[in-house]
């Protein structure tokens, strides 16, 4: 999301996000943001796993299954081809696409699990470079 940095602090992001974050009950470590959007697409939920210094260490934007082509075509559009893969499970099913950006690592993932799909994104920090290799 724009002007969310690695390590930015709980506050800055309550603040970016105009006091949309709430923090997990169970979980001290993740926030949740609900019903906010990323450009003009909506996200049902935005969740933020803060490191043990209480700054962001990844986040994962959930959308419709609606929005599912447009995400994946931006991501596209922007980083070049992913690389893909598909899980299949007796109680599930899990497309995967995957971008090293060098900064971010990019996840997009779509589940299928009976009659319920869901499509999500995560970001984290990339621990390599693919300029190294």
């Amino acid at each position: 999301m724009e002007g969310l940095a690695w390590g930015m602090p709980q506050s800055e992001i309550n603040d970016h996000l105009n006091g949309a974050v709430r923090q997990e009950d169970l979980n001290h470590q993740r926030l949740i943001a609900r019903n906010i959007h990323l450009d003009q697409l909506p996200v049902s939920q935005l969740t933020l796993d803060m490191n043990e210094q209480g700054g962001l260490a990844s986040l994962a934007y959930e959308f419709s299954m609606d929005d599912m082509t447009e995400v994946l075509a931006g991501l596209s559009a922007r980083h070049g081809k992913p690389i893909s893969t598909s899980i299949k499970e007796d109680h599930y099913e899990d497309q995967l696409w995957v971008w090293n950006t060098g900064e971010d690592l990019i996840t997009a993932v779509k589940r299928t699990s009976g009659n319920v799909q869901k499509f999500l994104i995560s970001y984290r920090p990339s621990r390599l470079n693919p300029k190294t290799l």
